[in-house]
């Protein structure tokens, strides 16, 4: 009996503290009916003011970024290496990056190749642009070429028309011309005497011989007159071949001709500009030549081991922006280049010396590739260096674009050349904003969200209105939210 009423008591007791939990409810409900739940209690984060950043990190490599293949002007020529500066090495201004037939080409700064050749005469204030100069006298080669045509076409043609002029004459029943004149008169007196002495002959006045030798002198006329016309008809057609060979000539010089003008134009037009010569003479000054740029060209091509002439061409200057990173030789010293040879006639390939990062980059992630933004890349060390959006591809390879990433303190890579590094983009942000872990957003009945706000020990639900999430934070913002106050979140 005993028994019986401990297990009574037991669930009495339990049965008191559900009615006592079932009015807790229904006292927390009508002190906040806004809210479907609330946060377990003693957990509490605090309602922060700042930059909110919704970020997504793809991965790139770290690199030299993009490589020039350098093919040396041979001017249709082949030229043997005698020289090349070693893979790995960075040249600097008025550095040699390799050497054909003994002669070096040196490092320039600048935007603009060293695109044609100019002759720095002393006494001279502008320099002489050689291609011009023969260009000049190509233009002027081809007009003397045109004219011997021309005048061949010419001599044929008269050649052409004399003969046929005299064979007409020839041909006619009466001539003008004293030639034909006088072997037609020589036909016709042959003919009377045949006349004559057939005559003679018959009245027995004359022996027959005297008849066979006048036809014979006849026959002699008559071939003689046959003759002339056939080498006027030879004359004819001899003529009119060169007529037409000269034609050809004539076309063909037409052509040449406009090629030249065409060619000396289109220089003449680009005479006065002076990029090249203005980037050189910035070179020269930075090396330390400081007298007339004459005398700066000769002085310079005596310190490096050029020939003293003078003259600056293309063979001699390779331009780049800066210093270079030589990443792999395309040929070897001894070999002989030729613009047909296997390699095209490449001796080098180069960058430049700052590292950059590429990221290939979902085509769908595209809006993340802002040119100038910021970025964070984390090296292999988990150490983090800022970068720079500066390029964006527009080709599209398997899906993706590249994005190149440069960056400025180039001495936080170390000695890091080529590496696999993590690419921090931004794909959101939100400036001076207030915001609470994603954890401590309630779903309120009616629809939206509302925060559990502790103060002194009370807890109220407050209605916020949401913004950016981003790194396990959400924006908020109400009348009673204030940067400061702590809110419930889970434990």
């Amino acid at each position: 009996m005993m028994r019986s009423r401990a297990l009574f008591a037991g669930g009495g007791i339990a049965l008191a503290a559900g009615i006592v939990a079932v009015a807790a409810f229904f006292w927390v409900q009508a002190e906040a009916p806004e809210a479907a739940t609330s946060q377990a209690t003693g957990a509490t984060a605090q309602v922060t003011r700042g930059p909110l950043l919704d970020t997504k990190t793809l991965t790139g490599t770290l690199g030299y970024g993009d490589v020039t293949e350098l093919r040396p002007s041979l001017g249709g020529a082949s030229a043997m290496v005698t020289w090349i500066a070693h893979e790995g090495a960075t040249p600097n201004r008025g550095e040699p990056l390799y050497a054909l037939d003994g002669q070096p080409a040196i490092l320039f700064y600048g935007s603009v190749p060293q695109h044609r050749t100019l002759r720095f005469d002393r006494g001279v204030a502008a320099p002489a642009w050689v291609e011009l100069e023969q260009a000049r006298n190509s233009l002027e080669a081809a007009q003397l070429n045109l004219d011997v045509e021309a005048a061949r076409l010419a001599d044929a043609e008269a050649r052409v028309a004399d003969a046929t002029r005299r064979l007409n004459d020839a041909l006619s029943p009466t001539h003008a011309i004293a030639e034909f004149i006088q072997l037609s008169g020589a036909v016709s007196t042959a003919e009377a005497k045949v006349g004559r002495m057939t005559k003679l002959s018959a009245a027995q006045l004359a022996p027959n011989v005297e008849v066979s030798t006048a036809q014979a002198e006849l026959a002699a006329a008559r071939a003689a007159f046959d003759g002339a016309i056939r080498a006027l008809r030879k004359d004819i057609a001899t003529a009119g071949l060169d007529t037409v060979t000269a034609r050809l000539g004539v076309a063909e010089a037409t052509v040449k001709l406009d090629e030249a003008r065409t060619v000396h134009e289109t220089m003449a037009a680009e005479a006065a500009a002076d990029t090249d010569i203005r980037q050189l003479t910035e070179n020269l000054s930075a090396l330390g030549y400081g007298s007339p740029l004459p005398d700066q060209v000769r002085a310079w091509q005596r310190d490096i081991g050029l020939s003293v002439t003078g003259i600056v061409g293309p063979r001699q200057i390779v331009v780049a922006p800066g210093p270079v990173h030589i990443t792999t030789h395309r040929a070897s010293v001894g070999e002989a280049l030729t613009v047909g040879s296997a390699n095209g006639g490449a001796i080098l390939d180069f960058s430049g010396t700052d590292k950059l990062v590429v990221v290939p980059m979902a085509v769908s992630d595209q809006a993340l590739a802002i040119l100038g933004r910021a970025v964070a890349v984390t090296l292999p060390d988990d150490t983090d260096v800022a970068g720079t959006i500066t390029e964006v591809g527009s080709v599209v390879t398997d899906g993706n674009i590249a994005v190149t990433i440069a960056i400025e303190d180039q001495a936080a890579l170390g000695a890091l050349e080529v590496a696999s590094v993590d690419v921090t983009f931004v794909s959101d942000s939100r400036d001076n904003v207030l915001s609470v872990p994603v954890a401590a957003l309630l779903a309120r009945p009616e629809g939206g969200f509302a925060v559990e706000a502790v103060a002194d020990g009370a807890r109220s639900l407050v209605p916020v209105d949401t913004g950016l999430f981003a790194a396990g934070r959400v924006e908020i913002a109400g009348d009673d939210i204030a940067e400061g106050m702590r809110v419930g979140v889970p434990q």
